[in-house]
């Protein structure tokens, strides 16, 4: 199993040899490599990562002009790596890479996430005075209590996972975030995670790139990650968008046969209908849910799976509207009585969504066991 170790840089063009020989040193018995991600720095880290690539096969640069950030060097790392497993670690010397192994063991034994920790026992941060103790401490339970990532030190950012975890839910993630680890662990959210701890050692050369920006970009994410993943999940709103494109093609389709052909009975609606459900399935297949798309024969069985969906949201939206004008009346003028179907419609869209997720686009494990809830 080949570890692809990816260092994000920028300005650490004197930490970046002393880095490369603690993780030689750390990772003399595996099988690895290293993947220095510079944003361009103005000291030249690039250069000097370069340099030692030259004479060390093991490490490779890649020299970033745009898209520049942390999270997107991460990104592009993880995107360039050849191992089947991937970690970050902070180029600044304060990450301890003498865990590595026993990350890597714990991966190995069927954690789908491992993260270098400070705050679990034998886990501490060296030279900390009080108040940035007490600024981590709130960042920590914030993340928790928002974001139920049940993470001692969430705002680490020393990590390891599979690379295919890693590309089932590249496309869902936000780099622009301050912290990848977050995008990453509220995305695929972890059945099994590990946590290793380390001192995180004082920084020994560059500067310290945590400000006030940092903290705002910080709780930005963190609100971010709040409102779409468990108020307003990115896949829910692919899918409504999708259902609003139906609405087109079904009255477009509809207008034409009008137009076209003597069917201005049922047969028209079904068919209007029918081609509004196909290109659905189609968008939903290769965007919203593409991640665990369909292909051949299983693209052809699951549209019946999402025509059967299809009829069961149809229902819940028909049933829910009977329930709320007969709850409150149904001598309701026409504004209210079209703000009711809009919550119906609301409720059958999201039985729809569940179902499909459930039945025809489940998640899967490596071992093939269903893993949508």
């Amino acid at each position: 199993m080949k570890l692809s170790v990816i260092v994000p840089t920028y300005n650490e063009v004197d930490n970046v040899e002393p880095l490369v020989s603690a993780l030689e040193a750390s990772l003399r018995a595996i099988d690895f490599e290293v993947i220095i991600c510079d944003d361009d720095s103005p000291d030249r880290t690039w250069a000097r990562a370069e340099q030692i690539g030259y004479q060390n096969s093991r490490v490779r640069v890649l020299r970033r002009t745009c898209n520049r950030g942390l999270g997107h060097a991460v990104a592009e790392g993880f995107n360039a790596a050849s191992g089947e497993v991937v970690a970050c670690i902070d180029a600044d010397l304060q990450h301890d890479p003498a865990i590595l192994p026993e990350m890597l063991s714990q991966l190995r034994i069927g954690c789908d996430l491992v993260v270098g920790s400070r705050y679990v026992s034998g886990g501490r941060s060296a030279n900390w005075n009080f108040l940035r103790r007490f600024g981590s401490w709130v960042a920590t339970e914030l993340c928790r209590g928002l974001l139920k990532i049940d993470l001692h030190d969430p705002m680490s950012g020393y990590f390891m996972l599979r690379r295919e975890e890693f590309v089932r839910v590249r496309s869902h993630l936000n780099p622009d975030g301050f912290k990848i680890l977050l995008e990453i662990a509220a995305h695929i959210r972890p059945r099994r995670l590990a946590e290793v701890p380390y001192v995180f050692r004082g920084r020994e050369r560059g500067k310290s790139k945590l400000s006030g920006k940092v903290v705002l970009a910080y709780l930005h994410q963190l609100w971010r990650l709040f409102i779409l993943e468990h108020l307003l999940p990115p896949e829910f709103m692919k899918f409504a968008i999708v259902g609003s494109s139906g609405v087109v093609v079904n009255l477009a389709v509809m207008a034409i046969l009008l137009h076209l052909t003597s069917y201005h009975d049922w047969r028209s609606s079904a068919v209007a209908s029918l081609t509004a459900t196909f290109n659905n399935y189609i968008l939903n297949n290769s965007w919203t849910f593409r991640d665990r798309s369909h292909t051949g024969m299983t693209f052809a069985t699951r549209y019946a799976y999402y025509l059967l969906a299809s009829l069961v949201g149809l229902a819940v939206t028909t049933v829910s509207y009977a329930v709320i004008t007969r709850g409150i009346g149904e001598t309701l003028r026409t504004p209210l009585l079209l703000l009711c179907q809009f919550f119906a419609i609301l409720l059958g869209t999201s039985s729809n969504y569940l179902l499909n997720r459930r039945l025809t686009w489940p998640k899967m494990s490596r071992d093939g066991a269903n893993l949508t809830s």
